[in-house]
């Protein structure tokens, strides 16, 4: 027979079990390879031993090929590729999956140490969640692990006083300084735990300065001596000084805008993401916590202190970060709750000792029943509104993802190719030294004047592409039509109309097109996708797809000029989903395009609908608004771009439109109400 311990301990055991189920689903996604950075990882990991350029160079691109670059990742590459060989992309996702699970269970012990089972267990689940931001397979997630094994090694030295537990960490950052850029929070996070030796002492002797300065160098002199040979040992690196220094100096040559580099505070303005709300109710729940603490607690915890402030700004300079924040916010709020909720045990009567172990059986249920909760929500998630997960289940590549680079060898296609921003890392990989790309995804291995002269322009200025492809004279275009860029859409909408290029191949990631003035005639006759065939194999990729590439397959027939196909996908989707708010804009955004007066009203409902299912975003409102104009509802147009400015102060379009209403008003060609 079950006792009241054991079916506790059963319990603690399912919600333990549950966690990790948690953390295993939303990383069990599908690689779409052609819009992450792996291709370049793995193409590193095999080449890094035959020529080591790559460690040094711009190696890759044919544009920029002596420009100075630091690879601070390439170990990642070697580790990568190795698994790769072992057993494909599949065991790289399992792997992947296997190393989050080890930041996780050592995050969890930690936190536990500190708070207990039942509280640690609770705030885990969003921080879980919160992970969702970052699947992909990237050097990154050897960073969490090595992050939280920093931490539990500072801390494990400084309650045992033993110092000779931090020789560990030199040759944890001689790897980490050659994995992943990130080897500079593990710095700063030992940099803390110095100043939070130093800190008590001094503070002691405040009133004499002079003794609270010695006492405080006695405290922290034998973690600064070891700080230092830390730091020392990230040197051993193969660009030694400029590798240690690399992270500070990333973005003095980025050249590019990236999202992953932008605050939650632009990108809520641009889509729909609830990991942005969930950090921000993290961070709340973080600041709530520490004034809690400081409540029941009369001492400060330096380092933990330091830790809440360093990494809430990662997350908030960046959306990159967000992540990791979870982790590591998931572990302080733990720590700092624990005093208020020992007080609640104590001075609640209903919380006497007597019903203290009917309370933690009941708390055990609760959560074992919210992660089971959780865990059906990511069921749904996955079918329908891809709030967490973004991919279709599964490990490995998506179907069909490299079939555009098979298409390019079958074929004997060459360059020089004219390639984008997002595909460039799987081509490098892809076509293994066959042709070298235009451009990949590292802004930090191009000149700024590259993308801000040559890159850019030439997708949105024709006399720009006209004299960049005379001076490369490119033979085939590959290009990825999953970039949302503007410059990127643009591009994609004027060069498929192009006569001299001709659409010999697409899929749900990619196009090619050939030039030709270059291929023969034969082989353009015999490669090209005329209309009937465009719409005979989009209906085919449909049919297989996934709700995501759903959306990508309709932005590009609407860039092919066929956007009778988007709207076919666009009403398929809403036939399973009649609320799917992207769905409802998109096909707002497609009517808008018409642009008579019968379009325009249906427009309008689209977008209205879009909004009443919680799609508010500035754009709707913007695209409301013009559609209204165009109908002479200025007032409501007014309007529109009024609630624009509500959700965005410097919405630029709004800010401009308002202006001209106002110009309008004053010289009496509109009326002022």
């Amino acid at each position: 027979m079950l006792t009241g311990l054991k079916i506790e301990k059963l319990l603690k055991s399912l919600i333990f079990i549950g966690l990790l189920a948690l953390v295993v689903i939303i990383f069990s996604q599908k690689i779409e390879f052609t819009s992450v950075d792996l291709g370049r990882h793995l193409e590193n990991g095999k080449i890094v031993w035959q020529n080591q350029d790559v460690l040094f160079k711009n190696f890759y691109s044919y544009t920029e090929p002596d420009f100075r670059f630091v690879n601070h990742h390439w170990l990642g590459g070697v580790i990568f590729y190795a698994v790769y060989l072992a057993g494909g992309f599949k065991l790289l996702s399992v792997f992947n999956i296997l190393i989050i699970l080890a930041a996780f269970v050592l995050a969890f012990r930690l936190a536990q140490k500190r708070a207990g089972f039942y509280l640690t267990a609770l705030l885990a689940i969003p921080a879980i969640f919160l992970l969702s931001q970052r699947v992909e397979i990237r050097p990154e997630i050897f960073s969490y692990l090595f992050i939280i094994l920093t931490w539990l090694i500072l801390e494990k030295a400084a309650r045992r006083q033993n110092y000779r537990l931090l020789w560990w960490l030199a040759p944890l950052f001689v790897v980490w300084a050659n994995i992943h850029i990130y080897f500079f929070i593990g710095l700063v996070m030992f940099a803390a735990q110095v100043f939070a030796e130093f800190l008590p002492p001094l503070i002691k002797e405040i009133k004499n300065l002079k003794i609270g300065l010695r006492a405080g160098w006695r405290a922290a002199k034998p973690w600064f001596i070891k700080f230092i040979i830390v730091a020392l040992a990230c040197l051993i690196n193969p660009n030694t000084w400029r590798g240690l220094l690399y992270p500070f100096n990333i973005f003095k040559n980025y050249g590019y805008e990236v999202a992953e580099n932008k605050t939650v505070f632009y990108l809520e303005h641009l889509m729909i993401n609830p990991n942005f709300s969930l950090f921000k109710i993290l961070l709340f729940l973080l600041i709530l916590s520490w004034l809690a603490y400081f409540v029941f607690q009369k001492k400060i915890r330096f380092f933990d202190l330091f830790l809440t402030v360093f990494f809430s700004l990662l997350a908030l300079f960046a959306s990159r970060n967000l992540a990791i924040f979870g982790l590591i916010a998931w572990i302080l709020i733990a720590a700092n709750l624990v005093e208020p909720w020992h007080f609640l045990k104590d001075n609640l009567s209903f919380l006497k000792p007597a019903s203290r172990a009917i309370l933690r059986l009941y708390l055990a249920i609760a959560i074992f029943l919210i992660i089971i909760i959780g865990l059906v929500y990511l069921i749904f998630d996955a079918r329908g509104n891809n709030n967490f997960i973004k991919s279709s289940w599964g490990w490995g590549l998506y179907q069909g993802n490299a079939n555009s680079a098979q298409f390019f060898k079958e074929n004997k296609l060459s360059g020089p190719i004219l390639n984008n921003y997002d595909v460039g890392s799987a081509l490098i990989f892809w076509l293994d030294g066959q042709e070298k790309v235009f451009v990949d995804n590292r802004p930090e291995a191009y000149s700024p004047e590259f993308f801000a002269a040559t890159y850019r322009p030439l997708q949105t200025d024709q006399l720009k592409w006209q004299a960049v492809n005379e001076k490369y004279q490119f033979k085939t275009i590959y290009f990825s039509h999953v970039d949302s860029t503007p410059w990127a859409q643009q591009f994609l909408s004027r060069i498929l109309k192009d006569d001299n290029w001709a659409l010999v191949y697409f899929d749900e990631w990619a196009v090619i097109l050939l030039n030709k003035q270059i291929y023969s005639a034969e082989e353009i006759k015999k490669l090209t996708i005329d209309s009937w065939s465009f719409r005979q194999k989009f209906r085919g990729l449909d049919a297989r797809t996934d709700l995501r590439n759903k959306f990508h397959l309709a932005a590009l027939a609407e860039e092919a000029g066929q956007p009778d196909l988007a709207e076919e996908i666009y009403r398929e989707i809403l036939i399973k989903d009649p609320d799917n708010s992207q769905a409802l804009a998109a096909l707002g955004y497609l009517y808008a395009n018409r642009g008579d007066r019968e379009a325009l009203l249906i427009s309008l409902k689209y977008l209205a609908q879009s909004l009443a299912t919680g799609y508010k975003i500035p754009g709707i409102y913007n695209q409301m608004a013009l559609d209204n104009w165009q109908l002479g509802e200025y007032q409501k147009a007014e309007a529109n771009w009024r609630s624009a400015l509500k959700l965005e102060r410097n919405n630029n379009s709004a800010v401009y439109y308002l202006e001209q209403i106002r110009q309008l008003k004053l010289q009496g060609v509109l009326p002022d109400k």
